[in-house]
This record gives structure tokens, sequence and C-alpha cells, in this order.
């Protein structure tokens, strides 16, 4: 059985990639520990372990010790006692409670909470590069699917998908629920996006590719071939389908988390994003002229790192014109998908921290990277692609490890 599984070519190369860039992340993240250690001394400022103990020595050091950073301690916290801490708020509960669980049944410990942090994510890195390449080949053949998945594993912020972030976990139940629903199988993808909507706030934008699937479906019952416009198909929503429900259960576990705050007694999300994320909410695409401003004029904000700025405002253009790409490419449901995760991630303006993270959110992406994989058939735009990824996934998982600020 399992030298079948084996032979299976989304399997095999998928689990030679993740194999092999684990171990690699593994030994780079011990080797710059060794040439850059990390202070032992406590600093909330600097390295916010939000009362997680540091583990800094033996064995744990070395293979775990280095994944405690930034966002990951937010969701250990949120294991070890919930909702406490309102700044911890923005984050949906699905990653930190399967961490609970998990960490539970290894003992309850600091460092069993971090190992099934890593577990999980890592698990659903290996789960998600298998569906990707899938997927990508039954859309656009097996060689654009490997391309697919390298590009998306060697992107300079896809280390995050190996750390005990919630980007590897949200990637395959999106990627699920949008295949599903590619499928008509819509209590699946709803299902599965309800799942992501409750991992990353973002998840309930699913609800728009999944109707727009269920339209195409109910035309072509209806002998209608033609993609045509969606919204001249909006008519056919009216008619009584349970699958209608199901395509919304993305946005019904949006509607949940809220109704969960508010029944913990915490403040709105946009109090909270303003007072301890700096960010509000403005015109769609404010942050990217402020993040120009500080890069050609000399601005304040993020000026500290231009580097990461820089890259950010890259990911931003990379993603505007991939989501236009997409909708002329691949269709209007891979465009929809873009184009609605984009528009909300536009939304926050900060006059502090512009663009903060968009180079890890672009993993989010997927219809990006297949269209990187389709370009990619043509050897320079490879090598194009691929030596800049290799060098700023060096950088960049260096600075995570000692507590550079990334993404």
């Amino acid at each position: 059985m399992i030298k079948s599984w084996l032979r299976d070519t989304a399997v095999s190369r998928a689990l030679l990639i993740f194999i092999i860039l684990r171990l690699f992340f593994s030994g780079w993240a011990i080797l710059m520990n060794l040439i850059s250690p990390v202070p032992t001394t406590p600093d909330e400022t600097l390295r916010p372990y939000l009362g997680e103990p540091q583990l800094s020595e033996e064995a744990a050091g070395l293979l775990l010790g280095p994944w405690q950073r930034f966002d990951t301690q937010h969701y250990l916290r949120i294991a070890r006692q919930g909702y406490a801490n309102e700044a911890d708020s923005v984050f949906p509960p699905l990653y930190p409670w399967l961490v609970r669980g998990v960490s539970t049944l290894l003992g309850g410990s600091a460092t069993a909470r971090i190992a099934a942090a890593l577990l999980i994510s890592n698990l659903a890195t290996l789960g998600l590069f298998i569906a990707l390449h899938k997927f990508v080949t039954a859309e656009l053949g097996a060689e654009s699917a490997t391309r697919t998945l390298i590009y998306l594993a060697l992107f300079p912020t896809g280390f995050f998908l190996f750390s005990a972030y919630t980007e590897s976990l949200f990637l395959l139940l999106a990627l699920g629920s949008f295949w599903a629903g590619r499928n008509g199988r819509f209590w699946l993808a709803g299902t599965l996006g309800f799942l992501a909507a409750s991992t990353r706030l973002t998840g309930w934008v699913l609800v728009i590719p999944l109707l727009y699937e269920e339209v195409r479906k109910k035309r072509e019952e209806g002998g209608e071939k033609k993609e045509g416009s969606f919204f001249s198909s909006l008519p056919a929503l009216f008619a009584p389908r349970s699958s209608l429900l199901a395509a919304a259960l993305p946005g019904i576990a949006l509607v949940l988390f809220m109704v969960y705050r508010w029944w913990l007694g915490l403040p709105p999300l946009n109090v909270i994003y303003e007072q301890y994320w700096y960010q509000t909410t403005s015109l769609p695409g404010r942050d990217i002229f402020t993040a120009v401003s500080t890069l050609c004029c000399g601005g304040a904000a993020r000026s500290n790192e231009p580097i990461q700025l820089t890259f950010d405002l890259l990911c931003t253009l990379l993603l505007l014109g991939t989501t236009y790409a997409a909708f002329r490419r691949l269709g209007a449901a891979y465009g929809l998908y873009s184009l609605m995760l984009l528009f909300f991630m536009l939304l926050p303006t900060s006059p502090v921290k512009p663009l903060y993270s968009f180079s890890r959110y672009t993993l989010a992406f997927f219809p990006t990277f297949m269209l990187l994989g389709l370009w990619g058939k043509r050897p320079l735009l490879n090598r194009l692609i691929l030596y800049p990824s290799l060098a700023l996934t060096l950088f960049f998982s260096g600075q995570f490890v000692i507590w550079g600020w990334v993404a």
C-alpha cells in the first residue's frame, strides 16, 4: 500500500520537497542560532515570548526554540489561556485549539505546545503540497504542477509553511474548499471553507468563488455551457438549493467568531486592530502610497526595514498583476478568489507599518503560483523566479530565527 502510494507522482514529489526543505530549515535554524545566539535575558519589546518559557537548552533548544517567534507566541498563548489577552482576539481559534488538544496528548508542557504547533503546521504543509500538485495537474498539467509547488515552497516567505503559523493549514483548507467547489461538491467545499475561515479571518472570502461555482453548476445543469456573465446568472441563486447554504458556510464561520468574541466580552475587532496592531480601515491601497513615500521620498514608516518593505511592495504589485491575469488565463473563480482576498488585505492602513506581512500573505494566493508555474516553462523566467527566491529565502529565514522581523 505504501509503495503504491509513493508511486503517485504528486505524493512522491511533494514528499521529496517537504523532506528536503524541512531538514534544510531545521539545519539552517540551528546554524543561525550557533552563529548569532538569541539572548536569554527577557525583553518583551525585542523578543516577546508572551509568557512562554524560552527554550534554549538541549534538543528542545536546538529543534524547537528557533520557532518560538512573533505570531507563534500569540497562538501558544491562546492555546494556554484562551482569549484572556485582548490583543490575541484577532486570531480565529481553530489552530490554537488544535495546538491545545495535541499538546495535551503530549503532556501539556511548554515544549509540548510548540512541538504540537509545529507538528500540525508541518502535517498541513505536507498535505498542502500533495493537494496542490494534484489540483494543478488536473487544471494545468503535471509539469506546471511541479513548478507551482517548487515556486510556492521556495518563495522567500515559504519557510512560514514550516513554522508554527497558520499559513499551511489555511492554504490547505482554502485550496481544498476551492477544489471541491470546482467539482460541484458544495457541502465539502463549504465545510472546508468554514474551517479555513476559522483559521484566518480572510477565509470568509471563499463565499464568493463558491457562489460563482454554484451559479456555473446551475447553468450547466440547465444546458448552458458558456460561462457568460456572473451577474446575469445571479437569479439562479434564488432557487431553493441546499448547496447555497453550503457555499455560505465560510461567512457563517466569521459571524460565529464575532458572536463568540462578543460572548467573551471582547471589544470589536476594529478597536483591537487600532489599539494593539496600529491599523485602521481606509481606502484600499492607501498603504501602497505610504510605502512608496518611505522608499522614494524618505518617509518614516518602516524606514528601518527597507528590504522587507521593498519586498512587501513588490509582492503587492505581483498580486495586483496576477489577480488580473487569473481572470484572463485561469477563469473567473480564480480571479474572484484573488480579487476578494487582495481587496480585504488592502483595506487596513497604518501610518506606522504599511503593507505589513504582505509577503507572507502572498502564500495564500495559489492562483498566483499557478500562473508562475505556467510562465516558468520558459527557462529564463524560471531562473528569474528561482534564483532571487533562493537568496531571499536564506536571508528572511535567517532573520526570523534571530528575532528579526520578516512578515
